[in-house]
């Protein structure tokens, strides 16, 4: 029916619903996609341990992107593939943020461990932000072990555009400022995004542009929705990424995802 061979899907406000569970109808649809020869990837801000769960779940035959394209790790084989880190100045000088704003509450993701100050204001909070953090005193002390591979800063939905921006010139032309949920703003190493990684693992895997199709909900997926040969936001994704994509597919609480590999992979609508 089509020419795809790679779909990589987003997971949180894509794929996944805010209790962490995914529906029947997205379930199957991936499971015909895979039926029919496709190859399936995941594409996530979570780190490798916080990915792995879903990537059982959708059975995904790929190596999947992690961090916002920062990694990209291969489950058969345990084996990563890629791994782009933030400079160690500029990590210490955001972690020191969290100071000067007591509302941006800071994580830092470094390989499998995450880090916190406060580790109470995540408690309910780590089914988004990766199960299994520890609250330290000091951020920068922990870079002394190993650099950051992201520092995400968690603030309330109304105050992220504004957080953004101000990031956004804090950093400048050192890294990637991306909104990954509404009430997340991340600072991601330069290079570290979901376009460029998809297209490295196309790449490696002999797949052309025009024969990949995304699928994601936020700023964080915009680079990757624009470089897939076919490119879908859901219905309820930012303004910005569904001004991006080649489809808008319904939102999340209407199985959208579903949708859009039924009307394009399985020729079903």
């Amino acid at each position: 029916m089509t020419s795809f061979k790679l779909l990589a899907l987003d997971l949180d406000g894509t794929t996944v619903n805010h209790d962490l569970s995914i529906s029947p109808r997205v379930l199957r649809a991936v499971q015909e996609a895979l039926g029919r020869g496709m190859l399936v990837t995941i594409a996530t801000g979570r780190n490798v341990p916080s990915t792995r769960p879903f990537a059982g779940r959708f059975a995904v035959n790929a190596p999947v992107i992690c961090q916002q394209g920062g990694m990209i790790y291969d489950y058969r084989t345990e084996r990563m593939l890629r791994h782009i880190t933030l400079p160690h100045e500029l990590a210490c000088e955001l972690a020191a943020l969290e100071r000067q704003h007591p509302a941006w509450k800071a994580v830092m993701y470094q390989g499998d461990r995450i880090y916190v100050t406060d580790g109470a204001f995540f408690s309910w909070l780590d089914n988004l932000v990766g199960q299994g953090f520890s609250a330290v005193p000091d951020l920068c002390v922990v870079l002394d072990q190993s650099d950051a591979d992201k520092i995400l800063f968690t603030l309330d939905p109304h105050e992220a555009p504004a957080a953004l921006e101000r990031l956004r010139a804090i950093v400048g032309g050192r890294a990637t400022v991306v909104q990954s949920h509404a009430r997340f703003v991340e600072v991601n190493p330069l290079g570290a995004d979901k376009g460029s990684a998809l297209r490295m693992l196309a790449a490696d895997l002999g797949i052309a542009r025009e024969q990949v199709m995304a699928i994601g909900d936020q700023g964080n997926d915009v680079t990757m929705i624009e470089w897939a040969g076919l490119g879908v936001a859901m219905g309820n994704g930012n303004e910005l990424t569904k001004s991006v994509a080649d489809w808008v597919a319904p939102g999340i609480e209407a199985d959208g995802a579903a949708i859009a590999i039924e009307k394009f992979i399985l020729g079903e609508g």
